[in-house]
């Protein structure tokens, strides 16, 4: 299998994870050889060989689509359909009375299908974080959608707002609770008892959609990794 080996000033143990491409990711510290690293590693194989065996598949984004084949949007569930066009270039539109969301492509490539669902993803998003943000009156800087390795969501000091583009393929109730949670954090920039208490009353099933979230993100974390 192979390794990642992340080198890191401050870190004095020898860590091992598996990344969203099931590889094997080393957290060393930063004067780490590669001979010591590898050691590390065999000495771990019965462990690693566990991990493994209990990881969720890598997707690419057209199985995970063929498997799935909808998206969140508006607080809503959309089916979704894939067309190749004439059209130079790709573009989305809704058809079945704003029932189903297509996405049409010049050529119909990985490459190409993750680029514009990741701009449907970015106009969706911003939408939602929008009218969620009116709703409770809060106010905020800019919002970036991004490919991140594990993270559903962050905010920043200047009140930015950066999104996971895969929360349009989850249900409507955890893209909100993300997009709640971090609204949550322009107010208060922890995970504190405040923090928990006003989130609760943006989400009063937050308890619930966490555990939900725990039990899918490992999966859905996979999709587009190929």
């Amino acid at each position: 299998m192979p390794v990642e080996i992340r080198r890191r000033k401050g870190t004095r143990h020898l860590r091992l994870t598996l990344g969203h491409q099931n590889q094997i990711v080393a957290s060393v510290p930063w004067h780490t050889g590669d001979r010591g690293v590898a050691k590390f590693v065999e000495k771990q194989k019965v462990w690693l060989e566990a991990q493994l065996s209990k990881a969720p598949q890598v997707y690419t984004l057209s199985d995970w689509l063929a498997a799935h084949p909808q998206i969140t949007a508006s607080g809503d569930i959309f089916g979704l359909r894939i067309e190749q066009t004439e059209r130079r270039k790709a573009d989305y539109r809704f058809d079945q009375g704003g029932a189903v969301l297509v996405l049409r492509l010049p050529e119909v490539d990985e490459a190409s299908l993750l680029q514009l669902l990741r701009r449907f993803a970015k106009d969706a998003l911003i939408c939602r974080v929008a009218y969620h943000a009116k709703r409770w009156g809060i106010t905020y800087g800019a919002l970036s959608v991004r490919d991140q390795s594990s993270r559903w969501g962050s905010c920043s000091a200047r009140r930015g707002i950066s999104l996971n583009w895969r929360l349009v393929l989850l249900s409507p109730e955890l893209q909100d609770y993300i997009i709640l949670h971090e609204l949550a954090h322009l107010t208060e920039m922890n995970h504190g008892q405040r923090f928990w208490a006003l989130l609760d009353s943006y989400d009063p099933d937050r308890v619930s959609l966490e555990a939900e979230l725990d039990t899918i993100s490992a999966e859905l974390m996979r999709v587009a990794r190929v």
